[in-house]
């Protein structure tokens, strides 16, 4: 009993499976229908396809072969392809009445190594067109990004076409039937996103070839050597290259796609390990980063050197670690609160995500997704303007890192004011205008008094924020042609051009005494300064230009700290009259008689 059960279910089995096979048959051999209605057709289902391992008999026996010799498979597979193999799709089309009689099938792989269409003429011949990179695109029928193939279907019926395919490693097919109205169309839109992408990477050329001429770094040099290569990555991605770069080169066309995309990778490191100051946080890792970018250069010379599939297998493990290392080194300098790093991590991350899923791919990892070199040219698009900015502010910290570095013995390094000397300098010009042409101005000498206060009371660290806002604080009483420094540890010095009285520059003393009493913001406890104020008006009173600031000195220093005058100002010195020269010998000064006549 028991076998007879077992025979019955492996005959159901064997039943089932037939069926499946030959309703497979049945739909590979169904003619793909081309109507008025459709004029746009993603091939799908089942394919009638015949692989030979040997080299190929051509057209004319392919074309004479039984239609069992065909095995029906799906459309969306990835069809097991490797160097010496070559892929027979047979693709029944029935033209309905009221459908075109020209038709465009496209399959848009750039990367594809040989494609062929064959269509039947009269006296049974065949027409054929070539596609593929390891033919040089100026050969191709019909250049342009991709094998893209015309069919001319004169009459309504069923008509079969061929197309041959070769390649060195396993592939997707994504074959599209279009009408040539509609794919004329098609083309329109992608050479605009293509020419919006190009522009865009243009301008980040041409950003960074401005800032090298403007400098003459080789660090800007680099940056503009990395733009262009990823404007060749790019246009190698896309199709670009093959059509405007080397169209009679299919030995380079070819190669290119393996060697591009990991020079690209390998540059992307050096850049990153750069522009992010990397070695600065993590030494250890920079030096991996630098030796990963570096080793770009020998893997994709090493792709000419070896069989295309070992390299693709090197490839594969390099296109994996450079992304993930890419993103890591960004992520962990901006932690670190590097600001450039925020705008490298947003622009590389989804560039990684789509490398990765493409390597994923090539591993068998996920299932195969052929518009994911496209995901991967728009993360690129996303990735220009955010690299714009990452240089933008990388170039704005490095100058004004240069021009801090240009002020040191200028300027005092806490405040940003003149120093000590150069501001006596300031004050000697000023002393020479006021006493050879008569040009008003004031000195000014300002005292934080309560700094010693809030340096005990509270530290280092908030005595310096409460010098950097005395600081602010002057510069809001000052014009911007009125020089100021910084005299000792919280006094200033000030020379106030243009004015003319006391009551002008008490004005605005009393304005920068007011403000100091407001509680600084962001500081717990409330911390106010207290300034005290010496000055002396050039047109009342000449000092010696040695002296002037210590004068200024000795009268802050005579200042009560709790005074209800902060404001002082220096005075001429008094001078005592002659005395005549009669009552210096006792005479009388009334005026001599006149003698006798």
């Amino acid at each position: 009993m028991s076998s007879t059960t077992t025979l019955c279910r492996w005959l159901v089995r064997c039943g089932i499976l037939c069926g499946l096979v030959a309703g497979m048959v049945a739909q590979a051999d169904t003619p793909i229908p081309l109507e008025g209605s459709h004029t746009s057709v993603q091939i799908g289902g089942t394919l009638a396809v015949l692989m030979e391992n040997e080299p190929s008999i051509g057209i004319g026996g392919i074309s004479k072969q039984a239609p069992d010799s065909f095995t029906p498979q799906a459309a969306e597979q990835q069809f097991a392809l490797r160097d010496g193999n070559t892929l027979w799709i047979r693709l029944p089309l029935q033209r309905a009445a009221d459908a075109p009689a020209d038709w465009t099938l496209h399959l848009p792989l750039p990367y594809l190594d040989y494609a062929a269409l064959y269509q039947p003429k009269g006296k049974g011949g065949w027409d054929k067109q070539l596609a593929g990179d390891t033919t040089a695109v100026a050969q191709w029928d019909h250049p342009s990004l991709y094998p893209d193939f015309t069919i001319t279907i004169p009459e309504p019926g069923v008509h079969e076409v061929y197309l041959e395919v070769r390649n060195f490693k396993p592939a997707m097919l994504p074959l599209r039937l279009s009408t040539k109205n509609v794919r004329d169309r098609q083309q329109e839109l992608e050479n605009l996103g293509l020419g919006t992408l190009m522009g865009m990477l243009f301008m980040l050329i041409g950003v960074c070839g401005i800032h090298y001429l403007q400098s003459r770094s080789t660090v800007d040099g680099w940056y503009t050597g990395y733009a262009v290569l990823v404007t060749v990555v790019t246009t190698n991605a896309t199709g670009l290259s093959g059509m405007w770069l080397w169209p009679t080169s299919p030995l380079w066309s070819n190669y290119a796609h393996m060697a591009l995309p990991v020079l690209g990778v390998g540059g992307t490191l050096l850049f990153v390990r750069h522009l992010s100051s990397l070695d600065v946080g993590y030494p250890r890792l920079a030096k991996i980063l630098y030796a990963c970018g570096l080793a770009s250069m020998p893997i994709a010379l090493l792709t000419a050197a070896i069989d295309r599939q070992t390299a693709d297998y090197f490839n594969s493990v390099y296109l994996t670690a450079g992304p993930i290392l890419t993103v890591v080194c960004t992520a962990l300098t901006w932690r670190r609160g590097y600001a450039v790093s925020k705008w490298l991590f947003m622009a590389y991350a989804p560039q990684a995500l789509a490398v990765l899923a493409l390597v994923a791919q090539m591993w068998h990892l996920i299932p195969d997704w052929w518009q994911t070199r496209y995901v991967l040219v728009l993360a690129i698009a996303i990735t220009v303007p955010l690299l714009q900015q990452a240089l933008h502010t990388r170039i704005r910290e490095r100058r004004e890192a240069e021009e801090r570095a240009k002020a040191l013995p200028t300027q005092d390094a806490l405040t940003g004011l003149l120093t000590a000397p150069l501001l006596q300098q300031q004050v000697e010009y000023a002393l020479a205008r006021a006493r050879h042409a008569g040009e008003p101005s004031a000195i000014v000498l300002v005292d934080v008094v309560n700094f010693k206060y809030l340096r005990d009371s509270y530290g280092d660290a908030v005595a310096e924020q409460c010098l950097l806002r005395a600081a602010v604080k002057l510069h809001r009483v000052l014009r911007d042609v009125d020089p100021a420094g910084r005299l000792d540890s919280a006094r200033f010095g000030l020379v106030l051009d243009g004015v003319f009285d006391r009551q002008t520059l008490t004005e605005r003393m009393v304005r920068l005494i007011a403000s100091g009493l407001i509680p600084l913001p962001g500081l717990k406890p409330e911390v106010t300064l207290q300034f005290h104020v010496a000055c002396v008006m050039l047109s009342e009173v000449l000092p010696e230009p040695s002296s002037i600031l210590e004068e200024l000195g000795n009268l802050l220093e005579g200042i009560s700290p709790r005074t209800r005058r902060p404001i002082r100002f220096l005075e001429a010195p008094q001078t005592q009259p002659l005395p005549s020269r009669h009552s210096t010998h006792g005479a009388s000064s009334e005026l001599p008689t006149q003698p006798n006549a």
